[in-house]
């Protein structure tokens, strides 16, 4: 426990965490006190006011307006007027009938006789409202008279006002001396909903959408009957008089509060709202936050306009689908940890930057604690301060400004830290053999002179690298420093720190040997046989090039090939095999054995214009017909057509060659290549051939290349088989070829042939 109390100690004295933790808690607090509704409703009638969508067209409104006051010379229409109204819709065919009013019954019976017989009439079809008392939120007290109620079905027609009249909502139930019952809306879209369930209507659903008939056309008769057939009819005090209007939220104009209903209908016809509240987004906003915490700036202002821009758009996109959330409180967190951690980025940057030069600090580096793949590069100015005290006004900036010129001439774009006589930074340039040939470019620019306040000085620097990349940013910082150091000691121009600097200078200096030992013999040429499955014979072999060293002995392919890409020495090794495999396909053409020759090509060669004249000059030399060498092809960067790789691929298939995709099922090859790449040849790879007796998984998937392969005409190839159980089942899934430990390792021509003279030698059953 202790441990732990002094772990959160250690992370309460990050400023920024605490600057996190404080925009939490104020975000948090406008969520939970509400203190942000009035700008969330604000937010929602201006996205409603930028929207606009139309009435479905179920719904027809009857309006009681001032045209059907004025024809009947009354305040307000009688039940016989009602009872008149109901007969011309069920008439006229309407489905159901809703009173988006009151009724307290009038004192004389007989007009509600025929109100009454009509409600007997058309029962489950008519809909009477109830209101809300003047003190009870989601209580409708005025109910209808029950002479009224027991041959019809009550509806609520409460309806919420928000803070400052700016929305409105409506619930999907509510009490009542009747018991629960539902509300208008959601009777109308056949919803039903608990008492505690209110939503808000979708207002970009515009109120002169709705079809509409004026409720004395109806009383006369004067209407097209087609309008109101199997519709839903609403039948609502439209009249000024009546005192209903309200503010639509977010158009700006009145509509008369059954409308209200109306709109909400329409929304509930496509479910009922979800709303997500406040805490998603201010989760999301703090994520982006926290996430940022070990990379320094934790929040910038564009970061900051990137959430602004996402979380004004998200909630529009949102609307569109009935979904809300509340915006607010995690603005408040943006805003709140966007201006305290700009204030502490000033701070921080002055006390990052180098104040004689105005170059970043190496602190600002050094602090960093992300990993970096990136070689670290120390530049050690000799007799820097030498230098600059020499004149009489301050050229620091200056001088270091020309260093930081001459740097980026061919490591572009990168940031250079200063600190003292030391400038450093993390080059672009991937491989240590190319980095060395550039500082050795540096050095001759820099030994020309650098011109500073009109005079020409002589610099010398030396140079210290560090490419241990799993170490921190801190220690690798101090270990470049310390080599170049070291170079200054010893006078020489560069000096590697690293955990690997022997492995690195064995590497260097067995690239400097590897031409040496193609002319000399160490390196030559293995051959793996492959079987062909249905007539049991050697048909043809993999030529792998090999290594032996006089000292070390064997080095690995992977090894070495891996340098020579590295280094752009692999055009050299390809050509080599390239032409033994070819001497010796002709060889054994001489002696009646027709094989083909695989051969595997680097993916940095397929991008070289000289391939293709390189392959037709060898098979010229020998006489080997194109079409007896196959190339072995991994690993390819882009798949599209329009791409240097698949142009020079079809170069090669023009020219007669054949393509084998190599390692099938593993990284890039994929599906895509057998759609893109003209291949005639698919080489399964090893791992899933070895596990295949061992796992369904794999046997089903070496099953499904070997069938989809054949179905686009591709001969299939399985490597890495060490079994008789492995070959036979390769035999009973109809693959074509085979290679493997089983067969044969990869050997020397002399022992090839003997295999291909005396196939009994070899394991095929």
């Amino acid at each position: 426990m202790a441990e732990f109390w002094s772990n959160l100690r250690k992370i309460w004295k990050n400023q920024r965490v605490r600057i996190v933790f404080w925009a939490a808690f104020t975000g948090v607090l406008f969520g939970l006190t509400g203190l942000s509704s009035p700008v969330e409703d604000f937010l929602g009638n201006l996205r409603w006011s930028l929207r606009e969508e139309k009435a479905s067209g179920n719904l027809v409104i009857v309006e009681q307006d001032s045209k059907t006051l004025d024809a009947l010379g009354t305040t307000d229409v009688s039940r016989n007027n009602d009872a008149d109204v109901l007969a011309a819709l069920f008439e006229a065919g309407a489905d159901r009938v809703f009173f988006a009013r009151p009724f307290s019954g009038e004192n004389d019976e007989e007009k509600d006789k025929a109100f009454i017989q009509e409600l007997k009439e058309h029962p489950g079809k008519i809909f009477l409202g109830a209101k809300p008392g003047a003190s009870n939120r989601n209580y409708a007290s005025r109910i209808p008279p029950e002479r009224y109620y027991k041959h019809a079905h009550v509806v609520s027609l409460v309806a919420y006002s928000k803070a400052f009249n700016l929305n409105i909502v409506l619930p999907l139930a509510s009490d009542s001396p009747l018991g629960k019952i539902p509300s208008m809306s959601a009777e109308i879209a056949g919803v039903d909903g608990s008492l505690g369930k209110a939503y808000a209507p979708d207002y970009s659903i515009r109120v002169s959408s709705f079809k509409t008939v004026s409720y004395i056309d109806v009383l006369r008769r004067n209407f097209d009957n087609a309008v109101l057939k199997g519709k839903t009819v609403i039948i609502a005090p439209t009249a000024v008089s009546y005192n209903n209007i309200h503010s639509v939220p977010g158009l700006g104009f009145g509509a008369a509060e059954p409308y209200f209903h109306a709109i909400g209908a329409e929304t509930l016809a496509h479910g009922v709202p979800v709303h997500l509240g406040w805490f998603p987004p201010l989760l999301v906003v703090l994520i982006v936050v926290a996430t940022g915490l070990g990379r320094g700036r934790a929040l910038d202002v564009y970061r900051f306009t990137g959430l602004v821009l996402v979380f004004v758009g998200l909630p529009f996109l949102l609307d569109t689908i009935r979904v809300s959330v509340e915006i607010v409180p995690s603005l408040v967190v943006a805003l709140v940890a966007v201006i305290r951690m700009r204030n502490l980025d000033r701070v921080e940057v002055a006390g990052e930057t180098n104040a004689g030069s105005g170059l970043p600090s190496v602190q600002a580096l050094r602090t960093s604690e992300a990993l970096s793949p990136q070689i670290l590069v120390a530049l050690k100015i000799r007799n820097y301060g030498a230098i600059i005290g020499s004149f009489a006004e301050h050229v620091e900036a200056e001088l270091a400004n020309e260093i930081v010129r001459r740097i980026r001439i061919s490591d572009e774009p990168v940031t250079v830290y200063h600190e003292g006589g030391m400038f450093v930074w993390l080059s672009n340039i991937r491989s240590s053999f190319d980095l060395l040939e550039n500082l050795e470019g540096l050095h001759r620019i820099v030994q020309n002179g650098i011109q500073v306040g009109g005079l020409d000085i002589d610099l010398s620097f030396n140079c210290g690298i560090d490419s241990d990349f799993d170490r921190p940013m801190g220690s690798r910082i101090a270990g470049a420093m310390q080599a170049a150091e070291e170079a200054v000691r010893n006078d020489e121009l560069v000096y590697q720190n690293d955990s690997r600097r022997q492995e690195a200078q064995w590497e260097i200096s067995l690239l400097t040997s590897l031409d040496r030992a193609i002319d000399n013999g160490e390196v030559w040429v293995a051959y793996q046989p492959k079987l062909d499955l249905k007539l049991n014979r050697i048909c043809g072999a993999e030529a792998l090039v090999r290594w032996t060293h006089p000292e070390r002995g064997p080095i690995s392919p992977e090894k070495f090939i891996r340098i020579a890409e590295e280094f752009h020495r692999i055009e050299r090794i390809t050509r080599f095999v390239i032409n033994d495999a070819v001497r010796t396909a002709v060889e054994l053409q001489r002696m009646g054995y027709d094989l083909t020759m695989s051969v595997n090509i680097s993916a940095q060669l397929l991008r070289n214009p000289g391939l293709p004249g390189m392959i037709a000059d060898i098979l010229a030399e020998h006489e080997l017909p194109p079409d007896r060498l196959i190339l072995e092809i991994t690993e390819t960067d882009r798949l599209d057509r329009s791409s240097r790789t698949y142009q020079m691929l079809q170069r090669l298939v023009r020219s007669g060659l054949r393509l084998s995709i190599d390692d099938f099922g593993t990284g890039n090859a994929t599906i895509d290549y057998l759609r893109y790449l003209p291949a005639s040849e698919v080489k399964i790879d090893k791992s899933f051939v070895s596990a295949m007796e061992t796992s369904k998984e794999d046997l089903l998937l070496v099953q499904s290349i070997i069938d989809m392969a054949h179905s686009l005409d591709r001969t299939v190839v399985a490597e890495g088989v060490e079994t008789a159980t492995g070959l036979e089942t390769l035999r009973e899934l109809h693959c074509d070829v085979i290679q493997g430990y089983y067969l044969s390792r990869p050997v020397p021509f002399r022992e090839l042939l003997e295999q291909i003279v005396q196939p009994r030698a070899l394991k095929i059953g």
